[in-house]
């Protein structure tokens, strides 16, 4: 029995070993498109590098966003300077509720910002992170934290970038990743805003998200306690949608009873103002023209609300 348990032993340690060295070769002989489980430095979005270098600066915020894609896409902080504010758009590509949380720490206590406005669209409650994982850890973001969340996810393809980014950071540590984007499809404007220069609407396949995941909940939970402690007031909102969104979430009525209990939590989903077929490129992203609407309007209701602490520089 125990020279089974030791052969045993022997092997599963072997196949470890094995399949990191096969992980490590993937990544630096296959060509990207060729290993869709290992995206490596070349990931879904691009400028978030660029955000987080920028972000190690920031200091003094008025205003810091953070969210998924309808935060960067949507808070045009041009608008806002324009305004009088000092913002930084902190969205990233499906930013789960735990990728915030990594964020917010780490950049918090040196952007000392007076609000958060934290975007909560119902499917990130859904997100198994995988995209923000790979992500982050394609580009060393919160890279003292993602090991343990990457395990923690038990996800085969956030596992391969955890062990390809381990060993970049070994071989490569000056590493310099470049940001490439195809500036004919978006472009970067300031501080975090990503401009999407196609604005015409698309009938993008709707399809059915799952239930709400206890992790992120939790999460969830741990950044309102984290506001709390830093005594920082923060802002929940529902961007805007299409009309077509009705519906589509499986746990609807769970998001709404979370969200009820919060006097800090606001629903932009449908405006009057704004027209599916005009202001939208896809079934919940607002275009150029849906943006330059949407800002002064909620710029205005913000200021309307009398938040303590909240004011211009």
């Amino acid at each position: 029995m125990i020279k089974f348990i030791k052969n045993i032993s022997f092997f599963v340690l072997l196949s470890i070993v094995a399949y990191v060295i096969m992980v490590i070769v993937w990544g630096e002989l296959v060509p990207t498109q060729l290993r869709p489980n290992l995206k490596g430095t070349v990931g879904k979005d691009d400028y978030a590098l660029l955000k987080y270098r920028e972000m190690q600066e920031v200091k003094n915020l008025d205003v810091l966003f953070i969210g998924s894609s309808h935060a960067y896409r949507t808070f045009d902080t041009r608008i806002w300077k324009d305004k009088g504010y000092h913002v930084f758009n902190m969205g990233t590509s499906s930013q789960t509720h735990i990728h915030s949380g990594l964020l917010l720490r780490e950049f918090v206590p040196t952007a000392k910002p007076k609000l958060v406005i934290y975007e909560v669209y119902p499917d990130i409650f859904a997100n198994e992170g995988i995209e923000s994982n790979s992500i982050f850890l394609a580009y060393g973001m919160c890279k003292d934290a993602m090991t343990s969340v990457a395990l923690r996810s038990r996800n085969f393809k956030s596992l391969n970038e955890l062990i390809y980014a381990k060993y970049r950071s070994i071989v490569r540590p000056d590493e310099i990743i470049p940001i490439v984007v195809d500036t004919t499809i978006e472009v970067y404007r300031s501080n975090g805003f990503v401009e999407k220069l196609d604005g015409t609407f698309k009938k993008i396949h709707r399809h059915k998200n799952g239930r709400i995941r206890p992790r992120q909940l939790d999460a969830f939970y741990a950044n309102i306690d984290y506001f709390e402690s830093q005594d920082i007031p923060v802002l929940f909102v529902y961007l805007p949608v299409t009309s077509l969104e009705s519906g589509r979430f499986l746990d609807q009525d769970n998001y709404d009873q979370i969200m009820a209990t919060f006097d800090n939590y606001k629903d932009f989903s449908q405006l009057e103002i704004l027209i599916d077929s005009l202001h939208f490129y896809d079934y919940h992203h607002l275009n150029q023209q849906g943006v330059e609407l949407f800002n002064p309007y909620f710029i205005e209701w913000l200021e309307n609300q009398n938040i303590e602490g909240f004011e211009k520089n």
